[in-house]
């Protein structure tokens, strides 16, 4: 679907947008369906729950068109196993066969960190503004925007620099950019967590603000990365990565936020979490390719070039 030398600006970009919705949702949820309905007389109750009912039936008419309207595929209508030169769909023993591969369930648990934290935090912004800051419902879910919001540009630019790092300096570049983004996202996760409501508001939004820089980037950087990973099961690894942020989310609810009362330490103790599987991304080797510190082999690049078509759609 599309070329190497682009496919992770090209996935990011796509699924960064998409994701732009979260932050959208914080502050459309709250000003534009909560508010009004509890003005015209509804308790705090009941205006939220009849709020749910509007996007409900946003998802309804949008999956219905999608249904009648749209393409599965720019030639086809309805997309089909053969389309991909396979007889029959993947098994499950497809999934446990990609599974074995170490770089797979590193990469699994490395969006876990990135877009799972995403996930996580469009669930605790709002209400950490407002408990921890004390601020009105509309003004916390304006700033915890801001954090979704920054996917209007930054996962494409986790994509971009995916692509030019791997423009020069080849595949180790792609997994550099990977480090990197995961890494500083772990640094200003922590930082986030430093910041007590001794200090202004706006301090913990600077932070917040280069902290969704790096989240997203590091989705952008983790769709760079797939698209090479296992040519043959690559719906497969796809699949598995876009769950793992899911996974991620559900790690850090249960683990870092629900059983710590404490109102910071469950951001440092994520940052923790983030840091680990970005210390990892020297798993990441291929003798085709090459890893984080070294090049490709000699006799395995002669066989097989990076250059050639790849794809992956972003999961999430």
């Amino acid at each position: 679907m599309f070329a190497p030398s682009i496919v992770g600006t090209a996935n990011a970009t796509a699924a960064g947008w998409g994701n732009l919705g979260g932050g959208v949702t914080q502050v459309f949820m709250v000003l534009v369906l909560f508010e009004p309905f509890k003005s015209a007389g509804m308790s705090a109750d009941t205006a939220w729950r009849v709020s749910m009912l509007v996007p409900a039936g946003l998802f309804l008419a949008t999956a219905l068109c999608i249904k009648l309207l749209c393409w599965d595929t720019p030639t086809r209508k309805r997309f089909t196993t053969a389309d991909t030169g396979k007889k029959q769909g993947a098994s499950m023993w497809d999934y446990v066969e990609v599974l074995k591969d170490p770089r797979v369930v590193v990469m699994i648990f490395q969006y876990s960190a990135c877009f799972g934290t995403e996930l996580a935090m469009n669930n605790q912004l709002a209400t950490h503004f407002r408990t921890y800051f004390q601020m009105k419902a509309g003004d916390a879910a304006s700033l915890a925007s801001a954090f979704g919001g920054m996917n209007l540009f930054a996962r494409s630019l986790g994509g971009i620099s995916s692509d030019l790092l791997f423009a020069k300096f080849g595949f180790r570049g792609r997994i550099w950019a990977q480090f990197l983004a995961l890494f500083f996202e772990a640094i200003f996760l922590f930082f986030f967590g430093l910041v007590d409501n001794s200090q202004p508001w706006y301090v913990a939004l600077a932070v917040l603000i280069f902290f969704s820089l790096f989240v997203q980037m590091a989705e952008g950087t983790s769709y760079g990365i797939v698209p090479f990973m296992n040519k043959q099961q690559l719906a497969v690894v796809s699949a598995l990565v876009g769950a793992g942020g899911n996974l991620g989310a559900v790690i850090a609810g249960f683990c870092f936020y629900k059983p710590i009362d404490d109102p910071l330490t469950p951001f440092k103790v994520h940052a923790a979490y983030v840091m680990f599987w970005a210390l990892l991304s020297p798993c990441y080797y291929w003798p085709e390719y090459g890893g984080m510190f070294s090049g490709p082999r000699a006799d395995a690049a002669q066989g097989e070039k990076v250059e050639e078509p790849a794809a992956a759609v972003s999961a999430a």
